[in-house]
């Protein structure tokens, strides 16, 4: 199940599709690259990181962050560029340390 917010930002990234491929029918513009992509080749981010679980005190926190947010929070990105941006923020916070 997919959260209403989500499904807000693909709706928003989303046109008709018309190449040759009969059994496409949406396809979904990547927020970083700007190139076209299947729905399977597109992921939903938050453009602020919800955060992770490191420990018990941070689940309460990780919740609201993860399903209590905003269409305006999320981006759509295609799976490189999400990959990219995650690697980026985990050497971000690594480097905090």
């Amino acid at each position: 199940m997919q959260m209403p917010a989500a499904r807000e930002a693909k709706l928003a990234a989303r046109r008709a599709y018309s190449g040759p491929n009969p059994r496409l029918r949406f396809e979904y513009r990547c927020a970083h690259c700007g190139d076209w992509f299947p729905e399977k080749g597109v992921q939903v981010d938050h453009t602020v990181p919800a955060g992770s679980m490191k420990s018990f005190e941070d689940v309460g926190s990780f919740a609201r962050r993860l399903l209590l947010c905003k269409v305006t929070d999320l981006e759509v990105l295609c799976k490189k560029d999400h990959q990219i941006k995650t690697n980026r923020e985990r050497a971000e916070r690594k480097d905090k340390k």
